[in-house]
């Protein structure tokens, strides 16, 4: 009856191991998808934002910044993206003459009806066949009632998007994918004006499946659905048809062993864990069998022994009891059974024994019981069995030949069997635990493909306990910190390494996602790099939870952008300067006085200049281009030397220039400026074989409440044609609104 009862309690232990091991992978499976959400959604954002800073984004800069970033391959699911530019119906036959001259053919083909903008795909990239994203450039997006829907809720959102599941165009497979938009605004103005979208496309199988080692697959069917079951809401399923669905669509009875909610974009997604069916979930049982069927036989053998008495005669009946009772008793058992005598040769074997050693019959009586252990295992096999012989149950695992000649692992428990006192023979119970070892191999290869793959990525990952405590890293990481294993990391705090200067910043942000239990994502800051470069690095940290939701420590991923850092600003430097003076430009300049003017709206003291280089005509007819270039580039250059570092300067075009200052004390700071232009082009200009005198006509402008950065330019353009008209070489200021209104 005891045994019975053990055998409960091991069975419910058993299930509660399970329902641990279960829960641990989903656990582990939900922390990585969400992680990868997250970074999906960073990608979108990131994209926009290149697009969102410059108006001078063309093909080359795209395919520098694809190039740079490496989105295939730091995002395994993302098989796309590009860019989609919001054109006006007005406007559609400009932008196609401008787009055809980057793009020779290009048109906006496949207009949503009655739209008053189109959103054709300008830009794009494909993480395999590139012929997919020349098929669908110039082809209005909005025009797929999806897709749209998610525009417009990316707008609404001023965010990323998501779409429903559908098939992927022109894939022959039709592969099921959602696509993410993110909107680019216009910056520098009040709420932005949007000037289109990005998007990427993503595989659901890559989403789901296969970056957790394959953990969870060999465990449960997952299902994800967007918001309730339902075959229009179901987003991915690994397997078909799904088990919360019946033929017919609609919900079934079955519960799932475990569901979770996870948040992606604008999306809120239902994962359904379904348990697998197969030997896992019998395993329990199985245990609680063997561990009740021991317990049993080792009451039926003491018992047995203490009837088998006098010594000799009874011995040998207690050996022909026992041979009977074995047959009859193990025979069709399901685990192999087998009995040794003291010289370590088999008894006995019921018929799963033979099957499992592919013997027949009698075959084994008399055969030493060790030759089917491998050869490294057979001292220990003898060893145990001594043990056994010498009255000690003994359990232990070995490696035994099958029948298919083929090594497998084996749970072995002797017990001794004693006649008359003395222990005469053992009886032996094997488990194939192969299964299960070669899950536990898995297990560990993976950790250590795990490793090898945190050691191989360019980031650095690590993570801390709750006190800001380092307890492991990869090689990256350690290389940045310049120790030579991650024995020297551990127990180290950031008051330990090279950049202790920031140890204090950092601890910080480790407290609040400690405390708030929140991501922080993607903080980028300049620091100093082991070799004293100045690098770029850009940090994302996550709360890592214990099983009852209790943060006890952080995970951290940085990584060095500093070469995307570098291309952003000449990004930034093609779009917003000339490339003759290197100066700002034209759209610079205005983005600028607009924001000087709002500026100027509450303080005041804002100076506009216009000035050009008298009869420049003049110096390109007579002595050529290549001359009036050189001209122009010392101009510049005189200027710069004299005005004060805050002052704004800009080529227009042409030899036309502009200067905002700001912050000027009086009237009479302005014509000082003008003054100390005017005298940096006394000296003559010295080109070559040539000797110039240049002149500039400079018109000032000052702002006066009211005054609006048109009205401003006006001014000043007016004042710098007074000045040319007043004999050049000289500056004039325009009259302000109210002596102009006097007059």
């Amino acid at each position: 009856m005891l045994s019975l009862y053990a055998g409960v309690a091991r069975y419910d232990y058993g299930q509660a191991q399970l329902a641990a091991e279960q829960k641990d992978a989903v656990d582990d499976y939900l922390f990585l998808l969400r992680h990868r959400l997250d970074l999906y959604a960073g990608a979108s954002r990131d994209l926009a934002a290149l697009f969102s800073a410059s108006d001078r984004i063309g093909a080359f800069e795209f395919a520098d910044f694809a190039q740079a970033s490496r989105v295939f391959e730091r995002f395994e699911g993302i098989r796309a993206f590009g860019y989609l530019p919001r054109v006006p119906v007005e406007e559609i036959a400009r932008f196609e003459a401008a787009a055809e001259e980057e793009m020779p053919g290009f048109r906006i083909v496949g207009r949503r009806p009655g739209a008053h903008d189109s959103y054709p795909m300008m830009y794009g990239e494909h993480a395999f066949d590139r012929s997919r994203i020349m098929a669908l450039r110039g082809r209005d997006f909005s025009a797929f009632p999806e897709r749209w829907a998610a525009m417009q809720e990316a707008a609404w959102r001023d965010g990323p998007a998501a779409t429903r599941r559908m098939p992927a165009m022109l894939d022959p497979q039709r592969s099921a994918i959602l696509q993410i938009f993110s909107p680019v605004q216009a910056p520098g103005r009040a709420g932005g004006t949007l000037k289109g979208f990005v998007f990427s496309t993503l595989y659901l199988d890559r989403m789901f499946l296969g970056f957790d080692n394959g953990r969870m697959a060999r465990q449960f069917e997952l299902e994800v659905y967007d918001g309730t079951v339902g075959r229009g809401n179901l987003v991915f399923a690994s397997n078909e048809p799904p088990r919360s669905m019946d033929d017919r669509h609609r919900p079934t009875n079955v519960s799932p062993a475990y569901m979770a909610q996870v948040q992606f974009a604008n999306r809120t997604w239902q994962i359904h864990f379904h348990a697998k069916p197969g030997q896992a979930a019998d395993r329990p049982a199985r245990a609680a069998a063997l561990f009740a069927l021991v317990g049993m036989l080792v009451s039926l053998v003491a018992a047995y022994a203490a009837a088998a008495w006098p010594r000799y005669r009874a011995r040998r009946r207690a050996m022909q009891d026992f041979s009977e009772r074995f047959e009859s008793f193990f025979e069709h058992h399901p685990f192999p059974v087998f009995a040794i005598d003291a010289q370590g040769r088999f008894l006995h074997t019921n018929r799963q024994m033979l099957l499992e050693l592919g013997a027949e019959g009698q075959a084994l009586r008399g055969m030493p019981a060790d030759q089917y252990a491998g050869i490294e295992d057979r001292d220990t096999v003898r060893r145990h069995l001594a043990d056994a012989l010498a009255g000690k149950a003994v359990a232990y695992t070995t490696r035994i030949a099958n029948a298919a000649g083929r090594m497998v692992d084996a749970s072995i428990v002797v017990i001794p069997m004693s006649t008359g006192g003395e222990v005469t023979h053992v009886l032996g119970f094997a488990e194939n635990i192969t299964e299960r070892k070669e899950a536990e191999r898995a297990l560990y290869a993976s950790r250590q493909m795990l490793q090898l793959i945190l050691d191989n990525i360019p980031q650095s990952v690590f993570w801390k306990n709750a006190d800001s405590v380092y307890e492991g890293g990869n090689r990256a990481l350690l290389a940045d910190a310049g120790l030579a294993s991650e024995a020297e990391l551990i127990g180290k705090t950031d008051f330990d390494l090279h950049w202790k200067d920031q140890a204090p910043h950092y601890h910080q942000v480790d407290r609040e996602v400690v405390e708030s239990g929140l991501s922080r994502m993607r903080m980028q800051a300049l620091d100093r790099s082991i070799d004293g470069t100045d690098r770029w690095f850009e940090t994302s940290k996550i709360p890592l939870k214990d099983d009852g939701g209790q943060v006890v420590g952080v995970l951290a991923v940085t990584e060095d952008i500093t070469a995307r850092k570098y291309m952003e600003q000449e990004l930034f430097r093609r779009a917003h300067h000339d490339t003759l003076t290197g100066l700002p430009n034209r759209g610079f300049f205005t983005s600028q006085l607009e924001q000087a003017v709002a500026r100027a709206q509450r303080h005041g003291a804002l100076a506009l200049m216009y000035f050009d280089i008298d009869r420049f005509k003049a110096i390109n007819d007579g002595h050529g281009h290549d001359v009036g270039d050189d001209v122009i580039r010392m101009f510049a250059s005189r200027v710069r030397a004299v005005v004060r570092e805050a002052d704004f300067v800009a080529r227009l075009g042409g030899d036309e220039f502009v200067l905002i200052a700001e912050g000027l004390q009086g009237a009479q700071a302005a014509a000082l400026i003008a003054q100390k232009i005017i005298g940096a082009m006394v000296p003559p200009f010295q080109l070559g074989a040539f000797t110039l005198n240049v002149t500039t006509s400079i018109g000032i402008a000052s702002f006066e409440p009211g005054m609006t950065s048109h009205t401003l330019i006006r001014a000043a353009d007016q004042a710098m044609y007074d000045a040319k008209r007043a004999g050049r070489n000289c500056y004039r200021a325009a009259p302000s609104p109210r002596d102009r209104s006097a007059a």
